[in-house]
């Protein structure tokens, strides 16, 4: 039978979770010392299976973090973008009903632009120091456990 680096590669998980039997510890012990390169990949995989301290679950936390803040940046840039639209759509709006020239600071559809306007601002400030940890991440829907994110 040929053994290939698949064959061995499909065994290292079994191997270094120490499930392996004694002839397929001493295949793979065989096949690594033939194979300086699979060795090197397979010391690599053996760190990250024991938990030991190396740069890849440093390197992979470190990029999850930043995935979940891009993604939390995005949902407040969005929110904030929503906010943008009704506020307009309330200015224009109240300009289009009030024909009859009764436009002023106490007009409502200028008072419901003027608070969607503070919404929208407030969002896009938020979503320049956004964090999962903030307190109004649950509140905007950028938490990583609003939407399955886990």
């Amino acid at each position: 039978m040929n053994v290939t680096r698949d064959v061995i590669y499909d065994l290292l998980p079994v191997y270094f979770s120490g499930d392996a039997s004694g002839d397929t510890r001493a295949l793979v012990e065989q096949f690594l010392s033939t194979d300086p390169e699979l060795k090197k990949m397979a010391e690599r995989f053996g760190r990250l299976m024991s938990g030991g301290a190396g740069t890849a679950p440093a390197e992979a936390d470190h990029a999850k973090t930043a995935f979940v803040r891009a993604g939390s940046r995005l949902k407040l840039r969005m929110a904030a973008l929503c906010w943008a639209l009704a506020a307009t759509f309330g200015f224009v709006m109240s300009f289009l009903i009030s024909a009859n020239g009764r436009f002023g600071l106490a007009h409502p559809g200028f008072i419901i632009g003027i608070v969607f306007t503070v919404a929208a601002i407030a969002m896009l400030l938020m979503s320049f120091s956004s964090r999962p940890e903030r307190w109004y991440a649950a509140f905007t829907g950028s938490d990583t456990n609003a939407g399955g994110m886990d």
